[in-house]
């Protein structure tokens, strides 16, 4: 069945879309226009995988010219080329990530998704579409990395090699992208000069004779300059418009199609039966202010753009060992040749080698499977590997890769299903569309017989109730608020999570490290504890990320440290400089020891099996903590769960009141205040420093990861805040709720406008390219509305 275009009548590929030649080539009868795009339809016959071409029905890219050869791939099974695609490797198993710039899309992304029913080899595959990446999971036993680059490459999506990146693709496809745009506005802007000038010969020619021959060749010059203006400037309306159709839907291009098809064949009808001159001066018009709206409109999106891949800032540091010392710089100073320092529970932020004797990695990050990796010295360890009981040393091999460690964030999702804005948008666009195509056919019966102003009503109307700007209010609003946000160094997840932070009634807060400072005022009574012991006891803290370990250790290199081991809630006990050091709880560094324990210590040391030392530390708490809990009491219910005991219990009891404050919770404890929370008070925040609280923060309905000075990212949080911004919560909450405010704005400013141009058009007081005009007008005027009440909350009402 062949595959026709309704617009030229001509034969277009059933892969691609483009026009076939003559010599087309022809399968299952189906035409092709290359040897390309038929193998890549037949690859997908012999899978069973021909619902591609029913998800999107422009899905499939052009195989004439390659980017690469078919040879081009084998470099991928030399080792030095294919660690730049690499991002996990264990035994027999790689994760691969390759970028695809083709990718455009849900078919796109159907189909990468499946990638395991064409090669036995692979294991899985993952598509991350904003970054237009996909990461695939082989088993090198069954295929190579060549072998998945050159099934992707017959499958029509060519991954990059060489070194190049997806943001230069993405550069030169929007460059592409503007140069057809320009390109379609010259040629309507020339025929719509050329039509009027056509047009006002004829209008000043009234009432006085024109030739007959000349008024023919006016009308067929004039038929001229408006079929390429048809056929190639408002094709993408067409296409779009058409792909809609075939699968028995309508989008928002569909009334703009029909209305300038309506014009069109109107004036050809006029010309034809000499009726009159028709309106192909209009309609070239109107299709050329068409495509400057979405000219402006691409241009307003690009100033706008919150792709965090590249603007948002991380706030995770790691320790640098410089000098013998030991450095806590953020991620993207890193460097290859750098010596890191991860401890327990941190996560590894680049590709680095192991220096120290050994370590245990933890990949659940990246693979899902929570088994720890024993790691030897020498070894490869990848980026995104938590570090589990000892700490390690590390020299780093690559650059941290910001944009990969939020992919691994983000690719855990949110924790539920949530109906967000965008979603409400985009179905209230589809019914619009009908309803406004309903109302231009009344609009049109209701003029009739004047078929004149009946055909001019209808096509006004179908483009003047546009719901574009609909669309885009929440997208736009939301995104540039995460951008705002990430110039604070605040991250969010995705746009979803703002809106769940408006329907918290509820905050539970951790207490160390959270509340209070990471490092606090030490007392140590360590008992004649020599010089070396003491060096000893503070290089086995430097192993741990817990606030009190950090106190003690304070700036001591994690070295010279062996058979560390970590209990979460417990302590940490390893052995350095030939001591066995414990700290933590009294029954964890002394577990015979039956003398009741003293609530004021903070931490034990044991040191070769005997007590020998207390830690007593004076929390402080962080720069206006006390306020911020009094705003949030105000409107929320807030709860304090902490692993430590009560000796601070006076510190805080002013600021939660005495019933809402639980202390010594173990992490499953910690869940139960949460779901006893959630089941009383209804959706709860979670606010931890993500130390111990991994659980608590998966369990509640959004979560906050407080950072200051580690690189421990929590894979169920929701935001990343940097523990100075703490004090700013209420704020986030109530810039949340802003947006909110804003989205509603420009739907209501959306719907008025609508409801006045859909007025003005069926009385018959706008003309085709006055609507043409004031179209695009109302999605400029709500990106405008979106942007500036995302900047100006946040810069004025929000943080002053």
């Amino acid at each position: 069945m062949k595959q026709v275009d309704t617009v030229t009548g001509s034969v277009v590929c059933a892969h691609c879309g483009d026009p076939c030649a003559d010599g087309a080539i022809v399968v299952d009868e189906r035409s092709f226009c290359c040897t390309g795009c038929s193998s890549v339809y037949q690859i997908l016959q012999s899978h069973d995988m021909c619902d591609y071409y029913g998800i999107d029905p422009k899905a499939g890219i052009s195989q004439r010219t390659p980017r690469y050869g078919a040879d081009a791939y084998a470099v991928l099974d030399d080792p030095s080329v294919m660690h730049r695609f690499v991002e996990f490797q264990r035994d027999t198993t790689i994760h691969l990530r390759f970028e695809i710039p083709s990718m455009h899309c849900a078919s796109c992304v159907w189909l990468l998704d499946r990638l395991d029913r064409f090669d036995e080899g692979v294991q899985s595959s993952e598509v991350d579409f904003m970054r237009k990446t996909v990461r695939v999971v082989i088993d090198t036993r069954r295929t190579a990395a060549s072998n998945v680059a050159m099934l992707l490459s017959q499958l029509g999506y060519e991954p990059l090699l060489h070194g190049e990146g997806t943001e230069a693709a993405t550069d030169h496809e929007r460059r592409l992208r503007l140069r057809t745009m320009y390109i379609r506005i010259g040629i309507a802007a020339f025929a719509a000069g050329n039509l009027m000038m056509i047009a006002a010969a004829q209008y000043l020619a009234v009432g006085e004779t024109i030739d007959p021959t000349l008024k023919r060749v006016f009308d067929l010059l004039s038929i001229a300059l408006a079929v390429p203006v048809l056929l190639y400037s408002a094709a993408p309306w067409y296409r779009s418009a058409w792909g809609a159709l075939r699968h028995r839907t309508v989008n928002l291009d569909v009334p703009v199609a029909l209305g300038i098809s309506t014009l069109f064949v109107r004036s050809v009808i006029d010309i034809a039966m000499g009726s009159g001159e028709g309106y192909l001066d209009s309609f070239a018009g109107l299709v050329l202010f068409l495509l400057v709206g979405r000219l402006f409109q691409q241009k307003a999106f690009d100033a706008v753009s919150f792709d965090r891949t590249y603007r948002s800032f991380f706030p995770l540091s790691v320790r640098v060992e410089r000098q013998g010392a030991e450095h806590v710089v953020p991620i993207d100073q890193v460097s290859p040749g750098d010596v890191l320092h991860v401890r327990n529970g941190e996560v590894i932020p680049c590709d680095a080698v192991l220096t120290s004797a050994a370590a245990f990695v933890d990949y659940a990050f990246v693979t899902g499977e929570s088994v720890p990796v024993e790691c030897s010295d020498g070894a490869l360890v990848h980026a995104g590997g938590r570090v589990v009981g000892r700490g390690a040393r590390l020299t780093a091999v690559k650059n941290v890769s910001q944009s990969y460690l939020a992919s691994l964030w983000e690719r855990n999702g949110t924790k539920t299903d949530r109906r967000s804005y965008m979603d409400i948008s985009d179905r209230f666009g589809k019914w619009f569309t009908a309803f406004a195509i309903a109302v231009a056919v009344l609009g049109l019966i209701a003029w009739l017989p004047d078929w004149q102003m009946a055909l001019t009503v209808f096509t006004a109307v179908l483009i003047i109730a546009c719901p574009c700007a609909l669309t885009i209010a929440a997208p736009v609003t939301l995104g540039t608020a995460i951008g705002r946000l990430s110039l604070r160094g605040i991250y969010v997840r995705n746009a979803v999570t703002l809106m769940d932070l408006t329907r918290i009634t509820a905050v539970v807060f951790d207490k160390t490290g959270t509340l209070t400072e990471a490092v606090h005022r030490v007392q140590v009574d360590h008992r004649d504890l020599s010089d070396e012991a003491w060096q000893a006891v503070q290089a086995v803290a430097a192993h741990s990320t817990h606030p009190i370990s950090r106190s003690i250790a304070g700036s001591s290199v994690s070295s010279n440290v062996s058979d560390v081991e970590e209990v979460v809630g417990q302590g940490i006990r390893g052995t350095s400089h030939g001591y066995q050091v414990a700290i933590g709880r009294r029954e964890f560094v002394a577990p015979g020891d039956n003398q009741e324990s003293d609530t004021t210590v903070a931490a034990w040391l044991a040191v070769n099996g005997q007590l020998a030392g207390a830690v007593r530390i004076t929390p402080t708490l962080r720069s206006g903590v006390r306020a911020m809990i009094a705003t949030l009491r105000k409107r929320l219910a807030v709860v304090l769960s902490t692993g430590d005991s009560d000796r601070d219990r006076d510190v805080f009891v002013d600021a939660f009141g005495p019933g809402q404050m639980h202390f010594e919770q173990r992490p499953h404890e910690k869940v139960a205040t949460i779901t006893s929370a959630k089941g009383t008070n209804g959706r709860v925040l979670m606010v931890g420093d993500g130390l111990n609280d991994a659980a608590a923060m998966a369990a509640a309905d959004a979560s906050v990861a407080v950072t200051d000075g580690t690189s421990t990212l929590v894979p169920a949080c929701d935001v990343v805040m940097p523990a100075v911004e703490l004090q700013h919560l209420p704020r986030l909450l109530d810039y949340a709720g802003i947006m909110t405010s804003v989205i509603k704005a420009s739907f209501i400013f959306t719907v008025f406008y609508n409801a006045v141009g859909l007025g003005l058009a069926l009385a018959g007081l706008l003309s085709p390219l006055i609507t043409a005009i004031l179209m695009p007008v109302s999605s400029l005027i709500v990106i405008g509305i979106s942007v500036f009440g995302a900047r100006f909350y946040a810069r004025r009402s929000a943080w002053e």
